[in-house]
């Protein structure tokens, strides 16, 4: 990372000039969550004056933090979440001068009904109020909230440096990989050759599907163990998100591949109503004993995407 949101929020208690709203973004392989979760645990560990030990920002248990999330179903920030979360925010505080934080995850996916509930607090600042915004998708929020918002900018590290670290693979991964993994310790933990054979399998599965729609969630479900999971829903996740975007000639997630994307691209399917299912699977997969239940609902939701 080029810098760190952790110490803009520790400069800014420590000259008492917090923001009245942040809006954290960066490149699709910037863990957001991470670094949002990290910048609101500053906060609340200069209120309560004592160590935050979280892990994520749902063992938080401040009654002054509350949180917006997309709708699941309508794959949208809803107006009425908003309201309602806004309304909690004010009837429960205990202190009258509290600080209170909003939290409001993907906000590109806000509509115009939730934004201008929204950009109210954006616009004009209430006292001991701060919001937190995040996105991998800038250039799809707004100029009004983008404008109103400090910006900080999440950068991965140089992809060349991470091209010259990885020699197990070919350029066809590790462009893939060095977007996926963000710092030099997570590529170097995982199965190398595992990822390879995992996606070697599914672009050929994505390949097969288009001949026969009916083999995709068969052949995925084969792929997918506990050992391939994260391999297996990273891939996807980037595959739906290359179809979202414009392909980077220089720097394409999948090298070799356009033909393969556009082809995909031509059947108008609702990328970002699979993205939200991948996150939440990839939350709810690791908290959920049975594996293979969660597996199959998702497969069974994504094929009805794809149809």
């Amino acid at each position: 990372m080029s810098y760190q949101p952790s110490d803009i929020i520790k400069n800014a208690i420590k000259n008492n000039k917090l923001s009245h709203a942040y809006l954290f973004y960066g490149d699709k392989g910037v863990d957001i969550e991470k670094y949002t979760f990290e910048a609101i645990k500053i906060i609340l560990q200069s209120l309560c004056k004592k160590k935050v030990i979280e892990k994520n920002i749902k063992e938080l248990n401040y009654f002054d933090l509350q949180i917006v999330e997309p709708n699941l179903e309508k794959n949208v920030i809803l107006k009425e979440d908003v309201d309602s979360t806004i309304s909690k925010l004010f009837e429960t505080s205990l202190e009258k001068n509290a600080i209170k934080i909003l939290y409001i995850k993907n906000i590109d996916y806000g509509n115009k009904h939730s934004l201008n509930r929204l950009l109210k607090f954006v616009e004009e600042p209430v006292d001991n109020l701060v919001i937190f915004m995040n996105t991998n998708h800038f250039d799809s929020v707004i100029s009004t909230i983008r404008s109103r918002a400090q910006n900080i900018y999440l950068k991965t590290e140089n992809i060349n440096e991470k091209i010259k670290m990885i020699k197990e693979v070919t350029n066809n991964e590790v462009v893939l990989l060095a977007n996926i993994y963000a710092n030099k310790n997570q590529l170097e933990s995982i199965d190398l050759l595992l990822f390879k054979k995992t996606y070697d399998q599914i672009i050929n599965t994505f390949k097969e599907a288009l001949k026969n729609k009916f083999i995709f969630k068969e052949k995925i479900n084969e792929i997918w163990s506990k050992f391939t999971n994260d391999f297996v829903l990273n891939i996807l996740q980037f595959f739906f998100y290359q179809l979202m975007i414009k392909i980077d000639e220089n720097n394409p997630l999948f090298p070799n591949q356009e033909n393969l994307i556009n082809q995909y691209k031509a059947k108008n399917i609702d990328c970002f109503a699979i993205q939200l299912l991948i996150e939440k699977l990839k939350k709810d997969i690791h908290r959920h004993a049975n594996f293979t239940l969660q597996k199959i609902n998702f497969l069974n939701k994504l094929e009805d995407k794809l149809k």
